[in-house]
Formats: C-alpha cells, sequence, structure tokens
C-alpha cells in the first residue's frame, strides 16, 4: 500500500502556497498534510509544526526547553521545499497494511488515529 499526499492546510496561514509568514526565517506554523491510499478514496490528517531554526532558537531562549516530535525544521518559508518533504516521507511508506503505513507517518507528524482503539 502507497501513500499518496493529497493536499496540505494549515490554520495559520490561510493560503500555503503563494502566501509566507511575516518572517519566512523565523516562524513556526502548524501544516496538516492530507494523506491517502494511493489506489482507494478517503485521506487522514498528519499535522507537523513546520518551523526554522531561528524561531526555534528564540523559543529555547524564552522557554529554555522544546520538544521535538512532529516538527519539520526548514531553513526559510517555501511552500515546494514543505510540500516535497513531507511527499517525500510518503513515497517511503510502502506497507502491507493502511495501519502500518499510517504508523510510519506517524513518526514525522501526528497521525489523527494515532492512539485510536476500535471498541
Amino acid at each position: 500500500m502507497l501513500a499518496e499526499l493529497r493536499r496540505l492546510h494549515s490554520p495559520d496561514l490561510l493560503d500555503l502556497e503563494f502566501s509566507t509568514p511575516e518572517d519566512p526565517e523565523n516562524f513556526c506554523i502548524l501544516v496538516q498534510a492530507m494523506i491517502g491510499s494511493k489506489d482507494e478514496e478517503g485521506e487522514e490528517s498528519f499535522d507537523f509544526l513546520v518551523c526554522t531554526p531561528q524561531w526555534i532558537v528564540n523559543h529555547i531562549a524564552r522557554n529554555k526547553a522544546l520538544f521535538g516530535r512532529h516538527y519539520l525544521i526548514i531553513s526559510h518559508y517555501d511552500f515546494e521545499i514543505i510540500w516535497n518533504a513531507i511527499d517525500g516521507r510518503c513515497k517511503l511508506a510502502n506497507r502491507s497494511s493502511w495501519r502500518e503505513v499510517g504508523s510510519y507517518l506517524n513518526k514525522y507528524g501526528h497521525w489523527e488515529f494515532d492512539d485510536y482503539v476500535d471498541f
């Protein structure tokens, strides 16, 4: 089963492709990647905090610590860099089931069904 990146969305930057954060070299935004199986309908959300090294430096200076799971760190804002990084992980997610695909991708972006238990 192959994962396919279908679209990206952010509540922090409404037009990811054609807008930029106020400071493209110092920001942190939530980006939600909608990913589905290449040969099937449906998609699920994987959340990434996309930020720059400068934002990390500033955050640590203020807060003294930062946990790092589900962060995508880029040098500066560029939609293509974000798309290609997430799409690249999808291309490496060839697994025998969607659950395995989701578990693999969850290492990089927070999967909406992480820790889901079917009752």
